[in-house]
C-alpha cells in the first residue's frame, strides 16, 4: 500500500489496468512498449516520438484488450475424445509458455456389435472391465491376458483379469512380453512365478516384437531358450506372437514349427509363408464394457481350418515337468543368448558367528526335517493300519452276514418241511376218518345168521373158536356159547 501511494496517479492508474489485463494481453504490450522504445531511440525527437509511441501501444492495449475474450477458448484444453479445436488468430510473443503436447487423433473405431471376430487380449492399459457386460458379446471365444514383461514386470491388473474372465466362463491364457533388458531364464521364471499353470485353458504366448541392441541370431537364441524352458514346464510347445514384418525380418524358418499368432492391421490377411492359427487384425475393437484405452482392445480371428481346439492347453492330459525348478534345469547356453545375460552376485564373506548361527540353523531344519518325515510316516503307517482293521472289519461283517443268510435259508427250509409233514398227516388222518365212516356205514350181520352159523358147527369146532378168539383178546358171543 505504501508504494502504491508514492506512485503518481497516471502510473498508479496503468498499473491497476495491467493487473486486470489477462496475462497473454499483458506479455504482448511488453513486448510491444520495447519495440517502441527502441524506435524512440534511433529518432533524436525522444519526447515527441515517446509520446507518439505511448498514444498508439495504449489504442493497440485497448483493441487487444476488448479482442481477448474471444480468443479465451483457445487456451481451454479439450476432452481427450473430442477433436482438438482450432487454434486463435491472436498474435502472440509468449515464448516462456510450454508447448502443448499434440492430441490424438480419433480414430475409426470397429463396431464389436457387428464384426467378425473370435477372441481378444486386454492388459492394464484396458482400465476397469465390466466382465459380466463382456460375457454378453456372443462372439468372444477367448480372452488372452497380459502377465508379465522382463524379469520383474508383472502386469497389475493381471490377477483381477484373468480371476474374473474365468469366474464369468472365458477361455482365457497369458502371455509375456519378452525384452532384451534380462535373460530368458529369469524372464521365464517371472513368467512361471505369476501365471499359475492350473489356470491356463490355452496356450502361453511369447510377445515379441523388439529387436534393439541385439542382432537377429542373439533374438532367436533367447527366444528358443524362453520357449524351451515353456515347454518343458507346460507339457506344449508355446504360442509366438508377433507381426507379419517382424517374423519375416527376424525368426522365419526357425520357429515356423510353433504356433504363430500374427499381428497385421488391414484387411489383407497375413502371408509369412508358413501356417499360421491367429490373426490379429484390429487394434481398436470398442466395447462398451471396457473403461481404459477409450473403450479399445485388439481383435483377432482363426484362420481358415483352425478352431479354439488348436490353442487350448489342458494341464491334467499335458505331460510337464514336475515343477519349476526342474524346468529351468534346461540346458541353455549363454554364449549364445544376449550379452546382456544376468551374472550371480557374489555371496558375501561370513563371520565365525555367523558362520555358527547358519550351521546350527542348516541343523534344526535338517532335524525338523527328519521329524516331519518321520511324523509323515508314522501318519502313513496309522493310515495303513486302519485302512487295514477297516477292511477286516468289513470282511468280518460280510461273513456274518453270510452266516445269518444262511441261518435264514436253513430255518426257511425246515420250516417248509415241517409244514410239508403237518400237511402229510392231516392228509392221512383224513383218510383214516373218512375210511372209519365208510366202515361205520356197511350194515352189520344178523344174530340169526350168527347162530345159523354156529349151529352148522360141531361142539368141538365152536369150542376151537372160543378158545382161538379168547387167545387173540377179541370178544366170544357168551350167549351162543351157553346155547351150545
Amino acid at each position: 500500500m505504501v508504494l502504491m501511494l508514492s506512485l503518481p496517479l497516471p502510473a498508479m492508474a496503468q498499473k491497476n489496468g495491467d493487473v486486470n489485463k489477462p496475462t497473454r494481453t499483458r506479455v504482448q504490450e511488453k513486448g510491444q512498449k520495447g519495440n517502441d522504445n527502441k524506435k524512440a531511440d534511433n529518432t533524436k525527437d525522444n519526447k515527441k516520438a515517446d509520446n507518439k509511441d505511448t498514444k498508439k501501444t495504449d489504442n493497440k492495449n485497448t483493441t487487444q484488450k476488448a479482442e481477448t475474450p474471444a480468443a479465451k477458448p483457445a487456451e481451454k484444453k479439450p476432452e481427450a475424445t473430442k477433436p482438438a479445436p482450432q487454434q486463435s488468430n491472436v498474435p502472440t510473443n509468449d515464448t516462456t509458455k510450454k508447448a502443448e503436447a499434440p492430441k490424438p487423433k480419433p480414430r475409426n473405431k470397429v463396431n464389436t456389435d457387428n464384426t467378425q471376430f473370435d477372441g481378444i487380449d486386454v492388459s492394464k492399459h484396458q482400465g476397469t472391465i465390466n466382465w459380466e457386460e463382456l460375457k454378453k458379446n456372443p462372439h468372444i471365444k477367448y480372452v488372452y491376458i497380459k502377465a508379465t514383461e522382463g524379469s520383474d514386470y508383472v502386469d497389475p491388473r493381471y490377477k483381477e483379469n484373468i480371476r474374473n474372465a474365468r469366474k464369468y466362463g472365458f477361455k482365457v491364457g497369458s502371455y509375456h512380453f519378452l525384452t532384451n533388458r534380462s535373460s530368458a531364464r529369469a524372464q521365464f521364471q517371472n513368467f512361471v512365478r505369476n501365471a499359475n499353470r492350473d489356470e491356463q485353458d490355452l496356450l502361453p504366448i511369447i510377445d515379441v516384437e523388439v529387436c534393439k541392441q541385439w542382432s537377429s541370431q542373439q533374438l532367436r537364441d533367447s527366444l528358443k531358450v524362453f520357449a524351451d524352458l515353456l515347454e518343458d514346464y507346460y507339457g506344449c510347445k508355446p504360442m509366438i506372437y508377433t507381426s507379419e514384418r517382424f517374423f519375416t525380418k527376424h525368426l522365419g524358418r526357425a520357429f515356423a514349427e510353433y504356433p504363430l499368432f500374427i499381428a497385421k492391421y488391414n484387411s489383407n490377411q497375413p502371408n509369412i509363408g508358413y501356417k499360421w492359427i491367429l490373426w490379429q487384425f484390429s487394434d481398436c475393437g470398442y466395447f462398451k464394457a471396457v473403461k481404459g484405452n477409450y473403450g479399445e482392445v485388439d481383435l483377432s480371428r482363426f484362420n481358415k481350418g483352425c478352431t479354439i481346439k488348436d490353442i487350448m492347453y489342458n494341464p491334467s492330459k499335458a505331460k510337464p515337468k514336475s515343477s519349476v525348478r526342474d524346468a529351468v534345469d534346461h540346458k541353455e547356453k549363454p554364449s549364445q543368448v544376449n550379452m546382456k545375460e544376468e551374472k550371480p552376485k557374489p555371496t558375501p564373506t561370513q563371520s565365525k558367528k555367523q558362520q555358527e548361527e547358519a550351521k546350527k540353523k542348516a541343523e534344526k531344519e535338517k532335524k525338523d526335517k527328519e521329524r516331519n518325515k518321520k511324523m509323515k510316516e508314522d501318519e502313513a503307517k496309522k493310515k495303513a493300519e486302519a485302512e487295514k482293521k477297516e477292511a477286516e472289519k468289513k470282511e468280518r461283517i460280510k461273513k456274518e452276514q453270510q452266516r445269518q443268510k444262511a441261518r435264514e435259508d436253513a430255518a426257511k427250509k425246515e420250516a417248509d418241511a415241517k409244514a410239508k409233514r403237518k400237511a402229510e398227516a392231516q392228509k392221512a388222518k383224513q383218510a383214516k376218518q373218512q375210511k372209519a365212516q365208510n366202515k361205520a356205514s356197511k350194515p352189520k350181520k344178523s344174530a340169526s345168521f350168527t347162530q345159523n352159523n354156529n349151529s352148522k358147527l360141531s361142539q368141538s369146532q365152536r369150542n376151537d373158536s372160543i378158545r382161538n378168539a379168547q387167545q387173540q383178546g377179541r370178544k366170544t358171543n357168551k350167549s351162543s356159547a351157553d346155547n351150545d
